[in-house]
């Protein structure tokens, strides 16, 4: 009788967990995929800083994918050799399964949906006022949105469930 109750208490649990395991997972490699570009993004403008030379990110919008530039400062040394300032394939950093690109942009020129899109930093680590929106190929109406403040560093995420894209206001904090 034990083994007959236990066997149905996890029968429903089973039958609660298994079918929300689905929307739980979509969710999180989307929002994995927005904090990994994140945590570039403020590499990146840092190293601009540090180095006082621009550096850009390179987005992919059509192959889901996104690199970092370094400067053309970067010469060959001694100990190097030409293969190392060609570029790779591997160099690119391909965006989690079903995460694609929505559009990437500013205020002035708006949201990007083709083609490659760069962000750069200049030599203080400042950037314009961007916007990098992410939603799943599987269902567009997750959709995870990154605004970065060019001049103050900050950023704002966003998340929306019913496909909205917050816009970019203009507010020449950062819009040069």
């Amino acid at each position: 009788m034990e083994l007959l109750v236990t066997l149905t208490v996890l029968a429903l649990v089973f039958a609660i967990v298994v079918p929300n395991l689905g929307a739980i997972v979509p969710e999180a490699r989307l929002e994995g995929s927005g904090k990994q570009i994140l945590r570039q993004l403020d590499w990146v403008g840092s190293e601009a800083r540090i180095q006082g030379k621009p550096m850009s990110c390179d987005f992919d919008i059509d192959r889901a994918r996104w690199r970092i530039v370094y400067p053309p400062e970067h010469q060959l040394t001694r100990d190097q050799d030409a293969w190392t300032l060609e570029e790779r394939p591997e160099d690119w950093q391909p965006l989690e399964k079903d995460v694609v690109f929505a559009g990437i942009g500013d205020a002035k020129n708006g949201l990007a949906t083709r083609g490659v899109y760069r962000l750069t930093f200049d030599e203080y680590g400042f950037t314009a006022d961007q916007q990098i929106v992410l939603k799943l190929a599987s269902d567009p109406t997750l959709v995870w949105s990154l605004t970065l403040m060019g001049l103050s560093g900050r950023t704002n995420v966003d998340q929306s469930e019913r496909g909205e894209v917050p816009q970019l206001q203009a507010v020449n904090e950062g819009a040069f």
